[in-house]
């Protein structure tokens, strides 16, 4: 019985470096990608939220004529 139990253990344990293995490739893979992505927010200017600010009203004033035709 304690041969099957050591057996047991022993996999248990080679299991789970396996797995604790596996997730810290992962988190690197990640951690190296989220660098990436990143390094390219270095590239954002304000004319950039300025940009996106007019767009985003430009959307609403768009939306809002439309609702209000549907309305009428």
């Amino acid at each position: 019985m304690d041969i099957y139990l050591t057996i047991m253990v022993t996999i248990l344990v080679i299991t789970q470096v396996v797995r604790i293995t596996q997730n810290t490739i992962q988190l690197h893979r990640q951690n190296i990608l989220f660098k990436e992505q990143l390094s390219q927010l270095k590239d954002v200017t304000q004319e950039d939220f300025d940009k996106q600010k007019k767009a985003y009203s430009l959307a609403i004033e768009y939306f809002e004529s439309k609702l209000n035709e549907e309305v009428q």
